[in-house]
């Protein structure tokens, strides 16, 4: 069996709840390989965790175990989930993340037995998460810690929204270059746009109206929109620091409207 976690959380850069869940895992998994995918996501935020993790997980082998460390308490939400989509495999407490994680309808779905939880555990994602994903790993099955159920809380999507004339969207993620990634799929652009032309707006006057290909397709501090490789939009600006300069950050509204030709 495949021996991979990945680690997505809030705990920030350089956190010492970071290496001392990385450490663990290398302890009691000591065959099995730790990649984490973000410390940054904002505080509690759900949706930009779940945005960033289903941009990217289909690129780690089938049989990864996704730990998703954000939103744990397990004095609020009381029960941890084990989802398997796509022959991929995730855990996270019951708070409702995986309502926007995936398009499609969930494939299995579980809830790990009371008996594998500690009431009063301030570190889930190392005491229990772990153990959790060591023992699947041994034995290949969920059957000795979990049992079927159906997703319970559920949140609001974070699809982008198309009225007609406009596609509303917002800002996700700002990477490390200061691209600042919408949730904007190019499937839902192409479908809205009909080739229409468009103007994005990012501040109330100030827009954009050409989809590069390239960062370089314009001269160096301009302001662009092109699609990343997971098919989003992305608001930058050729070798500038683009969502700092435009006044983008998570959370930023997006506007597109579309004109109707003449």
């Amino acid at each position: 069996m495949n021996s991979v976690i990945t680690i997505i959380s809030d705990y920030g850069l350089g956190s010492p709840y970071a290496a001392s869940l990385i450490g663990t895992g290398l302890k009691i998994l000591p065959q099995t390989k730790v990649f984490e995918i973000s410390h940054q996501i904002n505080s509690f935020d759900l949706v930009q965790a779940a945005f960033l993790l289903k941009s990217v997980y289909k690129n780690f082998p089938e049989g990864t175990c996704h730990l998703i460390g954000i939103d744990t308490s397990l004095s609020l939400h009381k029960k941890v989930i084990w989802v398997t989509q796509n022959k991929h495999h995730f855990i996270a407490a019951d708070n409702g993340i995986f309502s926007l994680l995936f398009d499609e309808p969930i494939q299995e779905v579980y809830e790990v037995k009371s008996e594998w939880i500690p009431k009063h555990d301030l570190f889930p994602e190392k005491n229990v998460y772990l153990p959790l994903i060591a023992d699947f790993f041994d034995k290949g099955t969920v059957q000795n810690f979990a049992v079927a159920t159906k997703l319970g809380k559920e949140l609001q999507s974070m699809s982008a929204v198309f009225d007609g004339n406009a596609l509303g969207g917002a800002v996700m993620y700002v990477d490390a270059y200061q691209n600042a990634i919408t949730n904007i799929h190019r499937s839902v652009f192409d479908t809205a746009a009909k080739n229409r032309p468009f103007k994005l707006y990012y501040w109330s006057k100030h827009y954009i109206d050409k989809i590069s290909h390239h960062f370089d397709d314009l001269e160096a501090g301009e302001d662009l929109l092109i699609f990343n490789e997971n098919g989003y939009l992305l608001i930058a600006m050729n070798r500038g620091k683009g969502a700092q300069l435009l006044g983008l950050k998570p959370g930023s509204k997006i506007v597109i409207n579309f004109e109707d030709p003449d």
